[in-house]
């Protein structure tokens, strides 16, 4: 058993330890070239045996040999006798290296660990032999403390750190391999280590690990090696890049930038696009900045002063946009210096503005904050250079449309109070309509006007009006563009001057009237301070004055002369706006034309970033605008909450209301009807007396009086009480039908106006009506007849019908007593009350309406459930809306930064964009 496993020593040093440690201490004692040491050592230790001198040198020879012939118990017992101090450890480590050979291991452990000694050499050896036999025991614990203590005491030791290195590797412990080639970094400064330590951060070994702890490497080799310094320095960057610890790596960078001074004293490959690509990382990264001002500024410094050629400009830009928004991050010097890299840099490298846009566009559409189609379209005209955009201002509105109207026809007066409107030279006939939230394509004028309600309808001040069609008289590539509030009252941050950024020319119209007004010169000067690049053209309409050729020329030198004291460079030519001769117009195509192939790329660019610029602060008002929005929202949805809360209360009310109403008058009914049964029940029973004379047969008198009693009484009920009845409960149904259909009329003046308040159908309050048929249908079956059981009326057992009837059996038979028994039978049926015969009758005949009682309120919630229903869960829908708004507007403002920062960030970048933009146009003016 091999106890280094494939850690093989490769000792050179030779010294007496080392003899020891290789156990070649008996090379000392026998002649160089001994073939049989055994014997020699034998016949050694029978002579000195004899001599009487210390054998431990002897014994400690033969044990070694012993061992290398893998006799280990001989080699033991050798050992064992060992006395000599100096060998007396070592022959203790070698018995452990025999039990260890032997496979007792547990022994070989605690012989190890009981060996006491002050030799160096001796413990690392120690600590590496418990350290092969933990790793044959699989007791890696035991074996990681124990390579660990090894090489924090002994790491010169001959194999003990790449032994450690070797284990850390197998065991996938990279943050200890890591600290291995650290340490031997800093401790040895030896290349190899540096290598490694290099390679374990490049395979991503170190993105866990702590950026100081790197700090006294890479200070070591910055003064060593710049090489190896820029490549660590790669190697940790893109290991913490996207890591929980890359804002600590960078604040450990800057810090090192400073403590260490890192100039341009040397030719750095690889650090300033390593700077460059994290400033592009943490500009567009998902940071808070709060987070970026504490590393940014530092960051763009650190990149400004190592950064060359193009990279240097973009540097020194975005330095400068930094300070002007955290002007104390940054000292004064290191702004001037930034400025003159800045002025004198070469073809810098630059984010392109269209992009800028695009960009912050998408990130507005992620944040719900709108489709934004009008700023796409202004830059998307901005973006193509085959396009020339003329501005025609001055004049009136009115004035404006008419000149315009010369080139483009009725096509002008498409939307005439648009705040803006474009005409473009197209194939077909397309009407545009772009707003903020919506882009519209129509295919005729007709159906554009139709859809905006008429030529007349008021707009947004967002909306742009664009035409395009086959305008013989406008050149390809020329779109005429009119700004509505341009000349009137507005200022230039009304919504319609968004569009002012894409006039590449200005057409401006004198009044012939008063050529040159006051109103036109303010105006003229309030455009060119506006857009001083723009080329301006003066259209003068021709006057009384201008009778010939000569006249007309003397006339536009004036004219000319005085507007170059408010716009040099500008240029005047006649033009009747109302009626232009064909040469005026050929001249005016001719300018046009002109035009169209002079478009200044510069100033398009400088155009998107202004408009880029305009949508930054329109995203952040809008922000603003819907943050009160919403909190407003929320107040009126409370109210209507609220409203809707009391509707459903006061609806329950009314349901309660005509609920007992209902129920009321019905039980009226009966006990009108029930009162009327009692009363007229006995009288009509009283009125059987009649039936009864002389010739009646007494015997069955009872029985057949009883008979006809129940005839009497089913035909009164059938034919005098139900249709008085059914009369009764018709009137009754129609007044409750008046009573729901005046709850209808107040429902739907309910939700009339809540619908109202609404601005939306959300209300449709219908009640139930068809239990009114309902109703109609059972009061019709119920008084369709009498439904009554055969009552006993004459048949009861009181005592004068029992001594009738047993008088009528007896004396039935004589003839002088028919007349007295005749008149005793009227007697006693007229002197009957009958109540309780009555009050049968109309408790039988009443019964089923007294179900029909019960059931009205049951009918009646009915007829009121939709709208009640409606109600409630209308006001359900409002309330989780409510609590989705408060939830939204809690969000809005405990964390304002989520959607303030990004902007705040876009608007640095956009300062960069605009640095770098006036640089390159400094460039290529020079």
């Amino acid at each position: 058993m091999n106890m280094h496993g494939k850690y093989t020593s490769q000792v050179i040093d030779m010294g007496f330890e080392q003899q020891l440690v290789h156990k070649t201490f008996y090379e000392t004692l026998v002649e160089t070239g001994e073939r049989d040491v055994v014997r020699a050592l034998g016949e050694m230790f029978f002579a000195a045996h004899r001599d009487g001198a210390d054998l431990s040198s002897i014994r400690f020879a033969q044990g070694e040999v012993y061992f290398h012939c893998h006799d280990y118990e001989a080699a033991i017992f050798k050992w064992e006798q060992v006395q000599r101090d100096d060998l007396r450890r070592w022959a203790q480590k070698n018995i452990a290296d025999s039990c260890y050979e032997l496979g007792r291991l547990e022994l070989a452990e605690e012989l190890y660990r009981s060996i006491e000694t002050d030799s160096e050499t001796l413990q690392a050896e120690i600590m590496l032999r418990l350290f092969s036999l933990y790793r044959e025991l699989g007791e890696n614990a035991k074996a990681d403390d124990m390579i660990k203590r090894g090489v924090s005491r002994y790491p010169d030791y001959p194999n003990m750190t790449e032994w450690a290195r070797a284990f850390f590797e197998e065991q996938g412990d990279w943050e200890s391999a890591v600290e291995l080639a650290l340490g031997e970094t800093l401790r040895t400064s030896a290349r190899r280590w540096v290598d490694i330590l290099i390679g374990y951060v490049e395979q991503g070994h170190a993105r866990v690990m702590a950026p100081e702890r790197f700090s006294r490497c890479l200070a070591l080799l910055y003064e060593t090696d710049r090489v190896k310094f820029e490549r660590l320095v790669q190697a940790l960057w893109n290991g913490y890049r996207d890591g929980d610890l890359y804002f600590s790596w960078l604040a450990e960078w800057n810090r090192l930038y400073e403590e260490l001074e890192i100039r341009r004293d040397y030719d750095w490959k690889r650090i300033p696009v390593l700077l460059a690509d994290a400033y592009a990382g943490l500009m567009k990264g998902p940071y808070r900045l709060k987070e970026l001002v504490e590393v940014a500024p530092p960051l763009v410094k650190s990149w400004m002063s190592l950064a060359d050629g193009p990279e240097a400009a973009a540097a020194a830009a975005a330095l400068l946009a930094w300070s002007e928004k955290f002007p104390e991050a940054f000292q004064e010097e290191t702004i001037n210096d930034a400025a003159k890299r800045l002025v004198h840099a070469k073809r810098p490298v630059r984010e392109t503005g269209v992009s800028l846009f695009d960009e912050i566009a998408d990130w507005a559409e992620e944040q719900r904050a709108g489709s934004h189609f009008r700023f796409r379209w202004v830059v998307r005209q901005l973006s193509d250079s085959r396009t020339h955009c003329v501005l025609v201002a001055g004049a009136s509105r009115h004035e404006r449309l008419a000149f315009l109207r010369t080139l483009v026809g009725e096509a002008a007066l498409a939307a005439p109070s648009a705040p803006v409107l474009a005409w473009r030279n197209g194939e077909e006939l397309e009407v545009a309509k772009i707003s903020d939230d919506q882009f519209t394509v129509f295919s005729s004028i007709d159906e554009f006007q139709q859809a905006a309600g008429g030529r007349a309808n008021r707009f947004p001040d967002d909306v742009v009006i664009e035409c395009a069609a086959p305008f013989s008289l406008v050149p390809q590539g020329i779109v005429l563009l009119d700004i509505g509030p341009l000349g009137g009252r507005a200022s230039f941050d009304h919504e319609a001057f968004v569009s002012f950024s894409l006039a590449d020319s200005v057409l401006f119209l004198l009044n012939g009237e008063d050529p040159l007004s006051s109103a036109d010169e303010q105006l003229l000067l309030r455009l060119h301070e506006r857009a001083p690049h723009v080329p301006m053209y003066v259209l003068l309409p021709p006057g009384d004055g201008m009778v010939d050729e000569e006249e007309t020329a003397r006339m536009v030198e004036e004219v000319e002369a005085h507007v170059r004291t408010i716009v040099p460079e500008a240029r005047v030519i006649v033009y009747s706006p109302h009626a232009p001769s064909r040469k005026q117009q050929q001249a005016l195509i001719g300018l046009l034309e002109e035009m169209r192939r002079c478009v200044s790329s510069i100033r398009r660019e400088e155009a998107i970033l202004t408009t880029t610029g305009r949508f930054i602060a329109h995203l952040f008002r809008q922000r603003a605008e819907a943050e009160s929005r919403l909190a407003e929202l929320v107040v009126w949805k409370k109210e209507m909450a609220a409203k809707l809360s009391g509707a459903i209360h006061q609806l329950g009310d009314l349901q309660e209301e005509k609920t007992a109403k209902a129920a009321k008058s019905f039980h009226t009914v009966l006990a009108d009807m029930r009162g009327e049964l009692t009363k007229a029940i006995p009288d009509l029973l009283r009125n059987m007396a009649e039936l009864v004379g002389e010739n009646s047969d007494f015997s069955r008198l009872p029985l057949e009086l009883n008979d006809k009693a129940n005839e009497r009484l089913r035909a009164y009920l059938n034919e005098e009480v139900l249709p008085k009845l059914r009369v009764a409960m018709e009137q009754w149904i129609a007044a409750a039908e008046d009573e729901f259909n005046e709850c209808q009329v107040f429902l739907h003046e309910m939700s009339e106006g809540f619908n109202a308040m609404f601005g939306e159908e959300r209300l449709m309050l219908e009640c139930d009506f068809r239990i009114v048929a309902d109703w109609r249908r059972d009061i019709s079956r119920l008084t369709s007849g009498a439904q009554i059981e055969k009552l006993n009326i004459f048949l009861r057992r009181t005592p004068g019908q029992l001594l009738l009837k047993g008088a009528g059996k007896l004396l039935g038979a004589f003839a002088q007593n028919k007349a007295m028994l005749a008149q005793k039978y009227k007697q006693l049926i007229e002197t009957q009350d009958y109540i309780d015969v009555a009050e049968t009758a109309a408790r039988q005949l009443l019964l089923p309406f007294e179900w029909f009682a019960k059931s009205i309120e049951r009918d009646v919630t009915q007829f009121f459930q939709a709208p009640a229903t409606m109600l409630r869960e209308t006001l359900e829908r409002l309330e989780l809306e409510i609590a989705a708004q408060e939830g939204e507007l809690k969000q809005m403002r405990t964390n304002p930064e989520a959607y303030r920062d990004p902007l705040v960030l876009f608007g640095i970048r956009l300062r960069q964009c605009e640095q770098l933009a006036q640089a390159a146009a400094a460039t290529i003016h020079v």
